[in-house]
């Protein structure tokens, strides 16, 4: 089971690329605070409309809200929520923020991230090439330093 924290679905939905991430997850699960950041608050904004009528996407409360104490503060509430959430269903998290990711592993959650994503559907023949899947979510917004792009491409045998 994929549990994911916002960031994913606006970057893969700003792409134009969320029914990307459908095919490659299945069902994602997210956490009440995401679903509230993403179709709440960012009404009228990229994925607001597609995560609020999705039937992919499956949002659950977390059972011990107790647990958000012992996350750092400097987490949004989303982040926060996605990991109490991966824990109690045994799940790999999506997330990409490199903080939350430092966070997450030192609690010794699975995690997985956008490039993950994309390279899986480069494996499963849904794209043809990561780079310009890639390249769609940098123009819309998500943030990637040029080393770990050269990575990406490089571990997707696309360095050209």
């Amino acid at each position: 089971m994929i549990v994911a924290n916002s960031g994913p679905l606006i970057s893969f939905a700003r792409a134009k690329r969320l029914d990307l991430l459908r095919q490659v997850i299945g069902t994602l699960v997210i956490p009440e605070a995401v679903y509230n950041e993403i179709v709440v608050k960012g009404e009228g904004k990229p994925g607001a409309s597609e995560v609020r009528k999705s039937s992919w996407i499956e949002v659950r409360k977390i059972h011990d809200r107790r647990k958000l104490a012992s996350l750092s503060e400097k987490l949004g509430e989303g982040e926060r929520e996605a990991m109490i959430l991966v824990q109690e269903v045994e799940g790999v998290l999506l997330i990409d923020d490199p903080q939350a990711r430092t966070e997450a592993k030192g609690r010794g959650i699975r995690l997985t991230s956008s490039p993950d994503i994309l390279q899986e559907a480069k494996d499963r023949n849904f794209i043809p090439n990561v780079r310009d899947a890639l390249a769609d979510l940098v123009r819309g917004g998500f943030r990637i330093s040029e080393r770990l792009r050269q990575d990406i491409l490089k571990r997707a045998e696309e360095n050209v």
